[in-house]
């Protein structure tokens, strides 16, 4: 069976996926508090809960290239990107346990605002759970290359096309960071030999 395939009831999925749970109950929490505080697409409410900003990292406000991966910009923003994370990050929580699965998971956030900050506009404001999301896809491309031991076939033709469109996405769509999918992607694939035990038997 895929490993995309939620049939799972609320229950048995908060049990089996704590730690992608644990993700999404913060994105939610988070947005609902900025929505109160203001709106999750005001500037100053962004700024103020930790939005990316490279003129406030340069100053020394480092933590903005972590606390961006809990925010979102607006409702939609919010409903795709926990959709994803809903779908596709509990296969690799069971694949890689559950301590290299938050290092993957924060790490390539981290990634994808690391070339946020060497690519993009310094005036950009920007948050979201994206570049996780895409080294989350960048996994899967690993192991659909190296380790089709661990792998299914149904999931391998699952993820595949899904992360083609991500791509094209990227570039076709106005208001997405095109800098910071990628460094999740490349970030995520890579991290795949080291997280996995090398290239497959």
């Amino acid at each position: 069976m895929s490993w995309f395939i939620r049939n799972e009831d609320w229950r048995t999925y908060l049990r089996r996926y704590p730690i992608t749970s644990l993700l999404l109950a913060i994105n939610i929490v988070v947005f609902l508090w900025m929505t109160i505080m203001g709106g999750t697409t005001n500037s100053e409410v962004l700024f103020r809960y930790g939005a990316y900003f490279k003129p406030a990292v340069l100053s020394g406000e480092w933590y903005r290239m972590f606390t961006p991966i809990f925010i979102h910009i607006g409702f939609e923003h919010l409903l795709f990107n926990c959709f994803a994370i809903l779908i596709f990050a509990p296969g690799l929580e069971l694949i890689l346990g559950k301590g290299r699965y938050l290092f993957l998971y924060l790490g390539t956030g981290f990634a994808g605002f690391v070339t946020t900050f060497i690519f993009s506009d310094p005036q950009v404001i920007a948050a979201g759970a994206s570049g996780a999301i895409f080294g989350i896809y960048g996994m899967y491309a690993y192991l659909s290359r190296y380790r089709r031991d661990i792998m299914d076939r149904q999931s391998r033709q699952i993820i595949i096309p899904i992360l083609v469109f991500g791509v094209i996405a990227t570039f076709l769509f106005t208001g997405v960071s095109i800098s910071g999918h990628m460094g999740g992607l490349i970030s995520g694939y890579a991290l795949g030999r080291i997280l996995t035990g090398g290239v497959g038997r």
